[in-house]
């Protein structure tokens, strides 16, 4: 995906199906456009917004954090933040562990939210977190 404009600020909903090959993000879904000299060689596909605080202290609700869509599965980093579209959940925003029968282990940081699995069938995409942006 390339943005002349910049690295757009999608909502949610726009980047529910990002692991499909042909997905593209409507000029209707992005909020903003953001050039980010230090993302430049990060490959930024799109950035969304923090909602919640399931990944505070890391993340904080509003942060935006820049995504980088992982187009094969070998390139996991397990226990680093990963941006998982899912078929019944929606976005969700976790450190990933391998889990088991062929589920990934959603992890928290917040420790008020316990770690879960999704079977490997219900995840739609994948793009691990480059970056952050945060406002005091």
């Amino acid at each position: 995906i390339e943005y002349n404009s910049g690295i757009p600020l999608v909502t949610t909903l726009a980047v529910a199906g990002f692991g499909n090959n042909n997905f593209t993000i409507e000029g209707k879904d992005v909020k903003a456009q953001y050039t980010i000299p230090a993302f430049k060689h990060k490959q930024v596909d799109f950035m969304i917004e923090i909602d919640g605080s399931s990944m505070y202290p890391k993340y904080n609700s509003g942060d935006i954090i820049a995504c980088t869509i992982l187009k094969e599965r070998q390139f996991l980093q397990w226990n680093k933040v990963h941006v998982v579209a899912t078929k019944e959940q929606g976005i969700i925003i976790k450190r990933l562990h391998e889990g088991s029968n062929g589920s990934l282990k959603m992890v928290s940081d917040n420790n008020n939210y316990p770690p879960f699995e999704v079977p490997e069938d219900q995840i739609t995409g994948i793009a691990l977190v480059v970056g952050v942006i945060r406002l005091e």
